[in-house]
């Protein structure tokens, strides 16, 4: 696992000539990583976020009883959670990606290679 920016970087590289579906299967699969590592990061930072709001509990300034800081704590990582939800939905788009670039142009060249130079006949 490298560092994001270095991702990043080995993203910006990619060149989409020469042989386009290996660089769009590598592409896709970066873009994967970098989503997946994205999401751990965000869901890591929740949880320590929300312990460390957990621990004002007993704050004489919070509601009594640590009801409202369990709350405040689930409604301020909110946010964390729907941008990890984001980066997981980017990681299964790249595989989508992937998986319609092969249905658009890998199959369809396979289907005319395979396919008899046309005679003029119709067969039926």
């Amino acid at each position: 696992m490298g560092t994001g920016k270095a991702r990043i970087d080995k993203l910006g590289d990619t060149a989409f000539g020469g042989k386009v579906g290996k660089n769009v299967a590598t592409y896709s699969k970066e873009s994967q990583r970098l989503a997946h590592d994205f999401a751990a990061e965000l869901d890591d930072a929740a949880e320590r976020a929300r312990k460390q709001m957990l621990k004002l509990k007993n704050h004489p300034r919070l509601s009594p009883g640590g009801v409202a800081v369990r709350i405040r704590a689930r409604r301020a990582t909110k946010p964390f959670r729907k941008a990890k939800e984001m980066a997981l939905a980017v990681s299964a788009e790249m595989v989508k990606f992937n998986v319609q670039y092969r249905k658009e142009f890998l199959e369809t060249e396979a289907h005319y290679k395979d396919k008899k130079r046309w005679s003029g006949e119709v067969d039926l």
